[in-house]
């Protein structure tokens, strides 16, 4: 991708431009933060190449492969560089043609990029009718119309605007594409992102000395636990486990160095994998079943042969812990003040948390007395909102938007959000916990993607 200067007019400031293969484009100067760098490989220049081709033909741009291998952050890395506005969508198989006829005008409009997540959840009947909408537009695109019919409606067409879609063949409940939409999108295959230098790269920009070494050998370890541990359904060694761990172990490194300040560190190669093994027992081990734990730790000796993984210590909270069963007439074994402890941990690093397990193994007795305790802990009230997901149909649950009048009415779990960032009582103040005590079920639980963004469960 290069970019250069190119005077439209003398007179006027130069226009930058950029270039990837024989497609150039305008920059469209859209600024929206300094946002984290997506980490370059070839599988992104080779998407990259793929979009960048389907928008100077004035088609679509549809990656698709599983979850975690980067489609939706490559199109939003992409209309970062090029400076364009990009909007995503979680699509639902709620949505219906005129909700897809809304959205395409606003598009068309500002000149926005769209890009559909997990587009093949759409209902087939929807997805022959938006194939029509995108048709439109794109014969708009090549002839360079400056307005077309949508929906009953004359719009203004900007030339800038690009559709994308997202889609992950694997999951059940998904829709097959008809021929006459297949053709108006440009396909790209994303299956097996580039983790050996995507774990290098993040673990040097989190400031290890030895990343080269280190990341080689996490990624063996992630490797090993998905060939050679129990097949659970909560389980997950894909690329986002592993920028979780990686992540999190740049969050404990600066905090070592914060407390070691002034100390010299004979060791550096010893001290970073000690707080990298940290990072993985904090982040992987509260996920295992207890069948798995043993040959886990074989995997991690036999990858890292000199490892210490030292306990999570936290005397303070775990004699609160202790003091709160007695008071609960609970039996403060070990097992499950581990446990505690380890949600402790990882509701610090994550916004959602799933507590997995059979009725009455300690689920909501461990939720409820953790809270109570980092209540006494870090002197902040706690509050717990819980919710039967599976009582309520989806629109109950998260909210429906009326099609004839397009008020929207919140569901019980968006009213509850609202309640709490209005702030109207000095929510603000307090820590918040909402809990879906429930079964899991994709009917529910893919829409907390898009909703629980800034929010901790």
């Amino acid at each position: 991708m290069r970019f250069y200067f190119s005077p439209k007019n003398p007179e006027i400031l130069k226009k930058l431009q950029i270039k990837m293969s024989n497609a150039p484009f305008d920059y469209g100067f859209e600024y929206l933060g300094v946002a984290e760098k997506l980490i370059q490989t070839p599988l992104t220049d080779r998407c990259y190449l793929t979009l960048t081709q389907a928008l100077y033909f004035r088609m679509g741009g549809a990656p698709f492969g599983p979850a975690g291998t980067g489609k939706t952050e490559s199109v939003k890395a992409l209309g970062g560089q090029m400076g364009r506005f990009v909007l995503i969508f979680n699509c639902d198989e709620t949505f219906d043609f005129k909700a897809m006829g809304r959205i395409f005008i606003g598009l068309c409009q500002v000149g926005a990029w769209g890009c559909f997540d997990e587009f093949n959840r759409l209902e087939e009947r929807i997805l022959s009718a938006v194939s029509q909408q995108i048709l439109v537009i794109q014969i708009g695109l090549k002839e360079r119309s400056p307005q077309i019919d949508l929906i009953g409606k004359t719009i203004k067409l900007n030339f800038e605007m690009g559709t994308f879609i997202t889609m992950n063949p694997d999951y059940a409940g998904r829709s097959a594409l008809p021929d006459n939409l297949k053709q108006l999108f440009r396909n790209m295959a994303m299956v097996r992102p580039d983790k050996d230098m995507i774990a290098q790269v993040t673990l040097y920009s989190q400031g290890y000395k030895t990343a080269e070494r280190l990341s080689y050998k996490m990624v063996s370890l992630f490797d090993l636990c998905l060939n050679q541990l129990s097949s659970q359904s909560h389980y997950d060694f894909g690329l986002r486990a592993l920028k979780s761990v990686l992540v999190n172990a740049g969050n404990l490194k600066r905090r070592e160095e914060r407390e070691n300040k002034g100390k010299v560190i004979e060791n550096i190669v010893a001290w970073e994998q000690t707080i990298l093994l940290q990072s993985v027992s904090d982040t992987l081990v509260p996920k295992l079943v207890a069948d798995d734990i043993h040959l886990y730790n074989n995997l991690l000796i036999g990858v890292f042969p000199d490892a210490q993984v030292k306990p999570v210590a936290e005397d303070l909270l775990e004699a609160k812990i202790v003091e709160l069963c007695k008071k609960r007439n609970l039996l403060p074994t070990r097992t499950f003040i581990d446990k505690v402890l380890q949600l402790y941990s990882i509701q610090k690093m994550n916004h959602g948390v799933m507590m997995v397990g059979g009725s009455g193994t300690g689920k909501s007795a461990a939720w409820r007395i953790l809270l109570e305790a980092s209540q006494v802990i870090d002197g902040i009230k706690g509050e717990s909102y819980i919710i039967e997901p599976k009582a309520f149909n989806k629109d109950n649950l998260y909210g429906k938007l009326d099609p004839t009048t397009l008020d929207w009415t919140d569901g019980v779990f968006t009213g509850t959000l609202r309640k709490i960032l209005d702030n109207q009582r000095g929510e603000s103040s307090k820590k918040h916990w909402i809990i879906f005590d429930g079964d899991v079920d994709p009917e529910w639980a893919e829409n907390l993607n898009s909703v629980l963004d800034d929010n901790k469960l």
